[in-house]
C-alpha cells in the first residue's frame, strides 16, 4: 500500500509555524522579541506562551490540510466530512465546552477561598515551595494540572518557564476536568475548520489557539481568552454576504463578558488597604518593611492589614519572597486602581 500525503497552502503554514515554535523553545536568542510581539495578544511572561500558540495553531492547519486532501487520512476525510457538513455546528460545540471549564474554573477557585474562610475576590498565592499567583481574574488551577504533570519530565519545560505546580494540591481533582475538555475542544475545533477558504481557516486556527491558551492560562478573564472567543463569536455569527450589522451580536456577547469581569474586580476592590491572610505559616517572618496596620493572629491564620501606598505588583513580588517556603500560602485583597 503507497502512501500519498497532500499538504495544501495552509498545511504548509502550519509546518512553517511548527518549525518556528520548535526554534523558539529550544534556542534562546529570540525569546526576547518573541515576547514584545505576541505579548498583547498573551501577556505572558516567558515565551512558552508563544511556542504554544505556533505549534497548537500550525497543528490545527497542518491536521485539517491532511483531512481535506486525499491522502493516508481519506477514510478520516470521508468520515469527517459527513460529520462537519455545517462546521459552525462543531464551532457552537467548541465554544461551549470552554466556557463550561471556565465557570468550572471560576467554581474551584471559590471554593478555595471558601475552604480557607475568605472573599472568594481575593488572590491566592501558594508559596509552598515556590510562588504561584491564582486569582477569579487571571486563573491558574488548570494551568498548574499541565504543570504538576511537566515537572515529573525533567527538562521538558526550561526553568525560567513557569508551570505553577505549586497550587496543584489545592486545586485538584477539580481541575482535572481539563485533561477531558481541553483535547475535547481541540477534536470539535478542528472539525469546526471544515472545508472553508484559506483565510477563514487561519483566522479560525488563530482564534480558537488563543482561546484554548487562555482556557488553561487565565481563564474566562484573560486576555488571550477575550480575544481569541471575540473572533470566535465573530466568525460564528457573520455570514456571507457581510453586513456591518452582523457583527452587533458577537461584539455585544464579548463585551458582556469583559464587564462582567471588570464587575467583578471592581467588587473586589479594596483601595482602604490590603488584607493579607496567611495560612499555616511554619517559619517567623521580618514584617518590618511593610507599614503594618493590624495583626490578628486566628488559629492557623494570620491576617495582616497594609497600607495601599505600595502597589499590588510590587506588594505581591515582596510578599513572594516574605512567604516563600515559610507558609502554605497566603491571600491579598486588591486595589484595583493601582494597576493605573
Amino acid at each position: 500500500m503507497v502512501i500519498i500525503v497532500k499538504i495544501d497552502r495552509t498545511g504548509l503554514i502550519g509546518i512553517i509555524l511548527v518549525l518556528l515554535g520548535l526554534v523558539i523553545y529550544a534556542t534562546s536568542p529570540l525569546d526576547q522579541l518573541v515576547m514584545m510581539i505576541t505579548w498583547p495578544l498573551l501577556s505572558g511572561s516567558s515565551e512558552g506562551k508563544a511556542v504554544l500558540l505556533m505549534v497548537l495553531m500550525g497543528s490545527f492547519l497542518i491536521l485539517n490540510s491532511l483531512i481535506n486532501n486525499r491522502g493516508f487520512l481519506a477514510p478520516v476525510k470521508n468520515h469527517a466530512h459527513d460529520f462537519s457538513q455545517d462546521g459552525k455546528r462543531f464551532l457552537k460545540w467548541t465554544i461551549i465546552i470552554i466556557f463550561l471549564t471556565c465557570l468550572v474554573g471560576l467554581l474551584i477557585e471559590v471554593s478555595i477561598r471558601l475552604k480557607y474562610g475568605v472573599s472568594p475576590l481575593t488572590i491566592f498565592v501558594s508559596t509552598n515551595p515556590t510562588s504561584t499567583t491564582t486569582s477569579p481574574m487571571h486563573s491558574h488551577v488548570f494551568k498548574s494540572v499541565f504543570g504538576h504533570l511537566a515537572d515529573n519530565f525533567v527538562g521538558l519545560v526550561p526553568e525560567h518557564v513557569h508551570t505553577g505546580s505549586s497550587l496543584y494540591s489545592e486545586v485538584v481533582p477539580g481541575a482535572y476536568l481539563i485533561l477531558i475538555t481541553l483535547p475535547l475542544a481541540y477534536i470539535t475545533g478542528l472539525l469546526s475548520l471544515n472545508n472553508r477558504s484559506v483565510i477563514y481557516r487561519i483566522l479560525l486556527a488563530f482564534a480558537l489557539t488563543l482561546t484554548l491558551i487562555g482556557m488553561v492560562d487565565g481563564g474566562l478573564y484573560s486576555q488571550p481568552l477575550l480575544i481569541g472567543m471575540g473572533l470566535l463569536f465573530i466568525l460564528y455569527f457573520v455570514k456571507r454576504p457581510f453586513q456591518f450589522r452582523q457583527l452587533v451580536l458577537p461584539v455585544g456577547l464579548i463585551l458582556l463578558v469583559a464587564l462582567s469581569g471588570l464587575g467583578l474586580e471592581l467588587a473586589g476592590n479594596n483601595s482602604s488597604y490590603h488584607e493579607i491572610t496567611v495560612v499555616n505559616q511554619f517559619e517567623p517572618v521580618d514584617l518590618s518593611g511593610y507599614k503594618v496596620l493590624s495583626i490578628d493572629q486566628q488559629g492557623n491564620r494570620t491576617v495582616i492589614r497594609t497600607d495601599t501606598s505600595v502597589s499590588d505588583k510590587n506588594t505581591l513580588e515582596s510578599l513572594f519572597k516574605t512567604y516563600q517556603g515559610r507558609a502554605q500560602g497566603f491571600f491579598m485583597t486588591w486595589n484595583f486602581f493601582s494597576y493605573f
